[in-house]
């Protein structure tokens, strides 16, 4: 009988640590939330590895036009769309737009001034 009056007195759940529980685990899902969103806004496709791959080609098509405006008909491939628009005689838009395999497009816009004027 002894036992059962020593195992009443510790095993008695007061109400308050049910309530202590429940704010537990609702900071706790608070937390893995957070943690999840943070989690899908750094995995997105504008950070994987091919977009940068795609953004650094086209920085590339961008410097190979400013060296040698010529040389950029030479780099258009069937992923890569190149659009080129003299604004007046010493000043030529040039549009590119480049798709990579995984559906990112990147599309650049800059101006090229002719180096013979």
């Amino acid at each position: 009988m002894n036992l059962m009056v020593c195992l009443r007195k510790y095993y008695k759940l007061p109400a308050n640590s049910i309530l202590e529980s429940v704010i537990a685990l609702c900071i706790i899902a608070v937390c893995l939330y957070v943690a999840v969103m943070v989690y899908a806004t750094v995995f997105t496709p504008k950070t994987a590895p091919r977009f940068y791959n795609s953004r650094n080609k086209v920085a590339e098509m961008y410097y190979m036009a400013q060296v040698n405006p010529d040389s950029i008909t030479q780099m258009q491939k069937e992923n890569t769309t190149i659009k080129q628009e003299w604004i007046n005689t010493n000043l030529q838009q040039v549009n590119l737009e480049y798709k990579d395999s995984s559906g990112v497009v990147i599309k650049s816009n800059f101006f090229v001034q002719n180096a013979n004027q």
